[in-house]
């Protein structure tokens, strides 16, 4: 998936899945007290990000920040 392919799906809140190793990982979205967040992690352990750059600067798989692999995924 290319960057700018990624950027519009996290901005029309399509919720996405992949595997990397054989784990399965989902990105989803929601609203809570904070505010909106985006959730991104294994199937059914997501952590929430409450802005883009914070799932760009924070969110890993594995040893790897997710950002660093978007486009082999």
């Amino acid at each position: 998936m290319s960057y700018e392919d990624f950027i519009f799906m996290i901005e029309t809140k399509k919720e996405h899945e992949f595997s990397f190793k054989d784990k399965i990982y989902t990105i989803t979205y929601g609203n809570d007290k904070k505010g909106d967040y985006i959730a991104m992690g294994q199937r059914y352990e997501p952590v929430k990000y409450y802005s883009l750059k914070e799932l760009l600067n924070n969110a890993r798989i594995e040893n790897h920040y997710f950002k660093e692999m978007i486009e082999i995924l």
